[in-house]
């Protein structure tokens, strides 16, 4: 958000909070006695806490009012979570900063998604939106105390450059298919219908997206096929800027198009390289061999043409799963068991690697400095990070024995089973939900805070042969087509700019990679060199998009990401 906006709210900053022992009184909100940490309930008197958050429509149906946890938690803590505004996460961002220019803020707002960047949790801080937690962690949160205490490398991240924390953390660093998520999946019936083999150059891709194209894969005797195609919005890592091909020529992150060696960084889309990256995209598009839709639709559509019910017609789709794009079950057309991870193509100079993003904290939950009751928030947070067994009835409103069971001595001894990141697993489903089908969740699923550094469920062996267990799919595929070929050239996670600098690289970011769904000049001039309207075999027009890129500051953004890793050693 901008500072012009955000010093309007510093004069509020004089309301303060006032602790005394177990006391508690902020705004108009009386006082209220909290019980200890680690006792049950949190307060003695039934009290309201205002809550803002967001909801993902591919993993739940954003009912966390009429979630059975919802009033399970409420009996435990005697408190009541009102849930004044849930919003899509497709609409977040536009309708978080209008709650926070408006100066009417609920008492918490909470979700993994919700803050993507510790940026902007740092800027709302200093500005008087979001309170320090450092003293609520410490007087109030024995459970994320220890935690934060266990995990050192991960507390780092949740530190502002003020030496202060303004969040609680959560972090997932057990899916280990989404720290290399740029993905190509190929539907393989067509590869066996040509007699084609899986693709390891960039060259052999083009090569199997012309058979696709030509040779009539679905056997309908039409030109009716789609040889690859993806979407511009709402699906994960399906846009139409696709870095697994990309990091045949250069290691892309679209996230900053930054490529970090040592405490040096290189910005990628003006270099030669990038050039010829596009050129081979381009180059697709210009054939037919990439849908020109993948610029303009978004994941329903994509998903329909996938789903087809009639001959299958989509032979290629970039996406971070293959749930993004078609029905991971049965009741579809049931393509989903048929699409499978293509390897990191070998580009023309030799390159083949993958994007590689090492697990990051998420900023999951703020309190704001119109909170009534702090430590009460402090308290129902802290419950999640206490137990793995509380862990998950706030996320699945599952409980031991009945929908898990913990492993054996023998089973963890034997190695076999595994969770999603190959780590030694805690326990065994005993039932579960098909992630993307059944949304009406019991619990609060990414509403509640997660810390899980490793292990968690097993995935049992018979998931190797159900291709609806999709955890099973994805860690395997990633560790045999993608972790050999990972580069670790993203920026370290948790990097925070300083106060001064914060605005210049906002607008930066802004004009350069774009937000909030609004491209950037990369993207921007990548599409227009993609579909035609500029030639990116013309060096004039070349050296137009390198000279718009200079004059937006491409030189300043990397000095200041530069300067922000010198000063934070890293």
């Amino acid at each position: 958000m901008r500072r012009t906006i955000l010093l309007a709210v510093l004069t509020l900053l004089s309301t303060g909070m006032v602790y005394a022992g177990a006391q508690s009184e902020q705004g108009a909100g009386a006082s209220v006695v909290v019980n200890p940490p680690g006792t049950m309930p949190i307060v003695d008197e039934l009290i309201t806490i205002d809550v803002m958050t967001l909801y993902g429509a591919v993993e739940s149906d954003g009912n966390y009012q009429g979630a059975e946890f919802t009033a399970w938690y409420e009996d435990l803590t005697n408190v009541r979570m009102n849930f004044v505004d849930i919003v899509e996460s497709q609409s977040w961002s536009e309708r978080l900063n209008l709650v926070l220019a408006s100066g009417d803020l609920p008492d918490t707002i909470m979700n993994q998604h919700a803050f993507s960047s510790g940026q902007t949790v740092f800027q709302n801080g200093i500005f008087g939106n979001f309170i320090p937690v450092d003293d609520l962690i410490e007087d109030w949160m024995p459970g994320l105390a220890a935690t934060l205490e266990e995990y050192p490398q991960y507390a780092a991240q949740l530190v502002m450059p003020d030496g202060k924390r303004y969040s609680f953390p959560s972090l997932e660093a057990t899916c280990y298919h989404c720290m290399m998520s740029y993905k190509m999946w190929i539907y393989e019936p067509w590869l066996e219908a040509l007699g084609i083999d899986r693709p390891e150059t960039t060259d052999e891709f083009y090569e199997m997206l012309v058979a696709f194209r030509d040779d009539d894969p679905n056997g309908t005797g039409r030109a009716d096929t789609i040889p690859l195609v993806g979407a511009a919005s709402g699906a994960w890592n399906a846009g139409p800027l696709m870095p697994f091909i990309l990091n045949s020529f250069i290691y892309t992150d679209p996230a900053s198009f930054l490529k970090r060696t040592g405490n040096d960084v290189q910005f990628v889309a003006n270099t030669t390289e990038w050039r010829e990256g596009v050129r081979y995209v381009a180059r697709l598009y210009r054939e037919g061999l990439l849908l020109p839709d993948s610029f303009t639709q978004d994941a329903t559509q994509l998903r329909s043409a996938v789903e087809n019910p009639g001959p299958a017609l989509v032979g290629a789709v970039p996406a971070g799963w293959y749930g993004v794009f078609s029905i991971n079950s049965w009741e579809g057309s049931g393509r989903f068991a048929d699409f499978h991870m293509l390897s990191p193509l070998q580009g023309p100079t030799g390159l083949r690697q993958t994007t590689f993003m090492p697990p990051a904290v998420q900023h999951h939950t703020v309190i704001t400095r119109d909170a009534r009751h702090p430590e009460v928030i402090a308290r129902l947070n802290d419950w999640f990070y206490e137990s793995l067994e509380n862990r998950e009835i706030g996320q699945n409103f599952a409980f031991a024995g009945v929908d898990y069971r913990w492993l054996t001595a023998d089973e963890r001894a034997s190695g076999e089973l595994v969770s999603t990141d190959f780590s030694i697993a805690d326990f065994v489903l005993l039932r579960e939900q098909t992630y993307g089908e059944d949304r009406s969740w019991a619990g609060w699923r990414r509403l509640a805070p997660r810390f899980a550094p490793g292990g968690g469920n097993a995935m049992p062996p018979e998931w190797r042969t159900d291709p609806t267990k999709q955890g099973w799919r994805n860690a395997q595929g990633t560790r045999e087509y993608y972790e050999p070929f990972k580069a670790d050239h993203s920026l370290p996670p948790g990097l925070i700019v300083a106060d001064d600098l914060q605005d210049e690289l906002t607008d930066l970011r802004q004009l350069l990679i774009g937000a909030a769904g609004a491209p950037g000049l990369v993207q921007q001039f990548y599409a227009e060199f993609v579909t035609g309207s500029r030639d990116i075999n013309n060096d004039a027009q070349w050296r137009a998009y390198v000279n718009e890129l200079n004059r937006a500051g491409v030189d300043r953004y990397v000095e200041i990401i530069r300067g922000t890793l010198a000063a934070a050693g890293r």
